[in-house]
């Protein structure tokens, strides 16, 4: 199993990837746009795949996998050579990368660096906030009020303090969702292409999470997990708010 790491700035994983594999392909920074990258939930957690050794071994009549293993190996070695980074020029993340049999590069990053992501997307400066329509951004605001109040609640309830085990805890259907969704809101705002679409699948897979988690069982039953899933509730609030338009008066009275 192979892991290297990578250096994002401002929560822009697309980015810190592509800067990465543009390493190994001995690009000019101007071209690590054009590097097929993007999100992949093949497996739980958060990953991305990249068909850069497809594309090549398709010109090259080379075999897919071996291509892409000759990257990962290039990949690896590049980030064994180089010092760790200033802290203060970025946040390093690490990552498990796979060459695919069928030629595909994929990169997973490793479950305790999901929360520092999570976290990391909080003090991003001014991200793309969506148009969305009165019905979305209330109901997407109805959410984020219902994350505060169990946040709220669970501190007189509690033993313990809200804290991320992406590490230690089962990945549910429900918690993969709500994950899958964030990323793909967070990255399209910070790439400056917010949509409306990934909004609305937000506000669908967080009302999932707050049917399914019953976060006063686990907090009893399960200390460690209680912990977890009130974390995402301290964040799911946190979130919204940072990435949602602001709140309207959704209750206007008319002049009679």
């Amino acid at each position: 199993m192979s892991y290297f790491s990578a250096v994002i700035q401002g929560g822009d994983l697309t980015t810190a990837l592509r800067d990465r594999l543009a390493q190994i392909l001995d690009l000019e920074t101007t071209e690590t746009s054009a590097i097929p990258l993007g999100l992949c939930f093949r497996c739980r957690g958060l990953g991305f795949r990249s068909a850069i050794a497809l594309k090549y071994a398709a010109r090259t009549g080379q075999d897919p996998h071996s291509v892409a293993q000759g990257y990962l190996e290039r990949l690896i070695e590049v980030s064994r050579q180089q010092l760790l980074p200033n802290p203060n020029n970025g946040l390093s993340l690490t990552w498990k990368a796979i060459a695919t049999e069928r030629g595909w590069l994929e990169f997973w990053l490793i479950p305790s660096d999901i929360g520092r992501w999570l976290d990391q997307l909080l003090i991003v400066e001014s991200p793309t906030i969506p148009s969305l329509d009165t019905n979305l951004l209330f109901a997407c605001h109805y959410l984020q009020a219902r994350c505060q109040d169990l946040s709220t609640l669970a501190r007189d309830y509690a033993d313990c303090s809200p804290q991320w085990h992406f590490d230690r805890t089962p990945f549910s259907v429900w918690e993969q969702a709500l994950l899958e969704a964030i990323a793909h809101c967070a990255l399209a705002s910070l790439n400056d292409h917010p949509q409306p679409h990934l909004i609305i699948a937000l506000e669908k897979s967080l009302g999932e999470f707050l049917r399914h988690c019953t976060l006063f069982y686990f907090l009893r039953s399960e200390p460690e997990r209680g912990a977890h899933y009130w974390q995402w509730l301290t964040y799911l609030r946190q979130f919204l708010q940072q990435y949602l338009p602001a709140s309207q008066d959704f209750f206007i009275i008319p002049n009679l």
